[in-house]
């Protein structure tokens, strides 16, 4: 979010795109070095590209990582081990980084997504989907004769995954060289969000954008998490779990304690905000200057599929608008709840309007 100044220096951009930094500085009243910094703050949040002055209009957030078909099936009762258990199995399209830039996006936030569909129905439908999303999508992949990353899971009658199969193959194909080839995407986004689903070698180049944009990981799962042990300091902002954490960090979560500890080995590391989603507990968020856990009334989740990632996009907003660690929490830990209260792994109800009245309602 621009300030006041910068937003005045953005005009006068636009007037003229070949103005001096002298000319702004005397049309203003301000100094030449004021307006010097003023206007590298304005090209690090996106607005301007490059020494000429070039005019980004609509600043973008980019996710690259997991698109995938998610196969849900949830019993009715507790869940009978080796038996056929009655209930109900929907499909719909997930995956950790799609659900991330499409609650962006209904935050209405420019969004552009690098990822890779099949050649197969599946996606198909899901690219015509994040189209009607108005996600960006011109950067991804579809290549021939591949099937499409898929999600299976099974929860209990607490709406609780109780197994998880994931058929995720196909990334592999999305690598190292084919983000170099789109690297101007990557080097002008306000930030990027990424996940694991993606190979290490991917996720080192992603992070090699680190002194141009802001990236933020959501590790997925202990398993994938484990790539990025070794350059977890090359990012910016990280969204592990409970579990994820202690796998990274190698300290057992028992108390607040040592949650704090954990947050301490992360900024160590190098990375600047630490948020670690608890489940009922909240949200913990720590950085070098603030700390803190935000908890909200009970509420009677109708799927936990989605609200991480829901957290995660909600973190994104409020880094990219310049939010307090504490309201940046906040604000993610609203749109994780509307998630939570709806069957889909991302909510219709997600919106700015609904995430701020959640914010009020949850009294967090």
């Amino acid at each position: 979010m621009l300030t006041e100044r910068e937003k005045e220096i953005l005009k006068v951009i636009k007037e003229n795109p070949l103005v001096s930094q002298e000319e702004i500085a005397k049309k203003l009243s301000i100094t030449r070095s004021s307006i010097a910094v003023h206007i590298s703050n304005i090209m690090k949040k996106g607005y301007i590209i490059g020494k000429g002055y070039l005019i980004n209009e609509d600043p973008y957030i980019l996710s690259i990582g997991g698109a995938n078909v998610d196969i849900q099936g949830y019993s009715y009762s507790p869940i009978k081990p080796h038996d056929s258990n009655p209930g109900k199995v929907s499909v719909s399209y997930g995956g950790v980084a799609k659900n991330i830039i499409d609650n962006i996006a209904r935050m209405g936030v420019r969004s552009k997504f690098i990822t890779i569909l099949g050649d197969d129905m599946y996606g198909e439908q899901m690219k015509n989907y994040l189209i009607d999303q108005n996600i960006d999508i011109s950067e991804s992949l579809f290549p021939k004769n591949q099937s499409t990353s898929t999600y299976l899971s099974v929860l209990d009658s607490n709406r609780d995954m109780s197994i998880a199969i994931a058929s995720m193959d196909i990334f592999k194909v999305l690598t190292r060289e084919h983000l170099e080839r789109r690297s101007k995407s990557l080097e002008y986004a306000q930030a990027i969000v990424t996940d694991t689903n993606l190979e290490a070698d991917t996720l080192k180049y992603i992070t090699s954008f680190k002194d141009k944009t802001r990236i933020i990981l959501d590790p997925v799962s202990t398993k994938k998490a484990m790539k990025i042990v070794d350059f977890i300091g090359d990012f910016h902002t990280i969204k592990p779990n409970k579990i994820e954490a202690e796998a990274l960090s190698g300290i057992k979560i028992s108390n607040e304690n040592d949650l704090t500890r954990i947050g301490n080995f992360f900024l160590e590391k190098g990375v600047e905000n630490i948020f670690i989603s608890l489940g009922s507990d909240g949200v913990f968020y720590m950085n070098k200057s603030e700390k803190g856990c935000i908890k909200s009334e009970k509420i009677s989740p109708k799927n936990v599929t989605g609200a991480g990632d829901a957290l995660t996009a909600g973190i994104a907003y409020g880094i990219i608008n310049d939010f307090s660690l504490k309201e940046t929490a906040k604000f993610a830990a609203a749109t994780s709840i509307i998630t939570l209260l709806d069957r889909n792994s991302v909510s219709k109800n997600v919106s700015l309007e609904n995430i701020y009245k959640t914010i009020e309602e949850m009294k967090l």
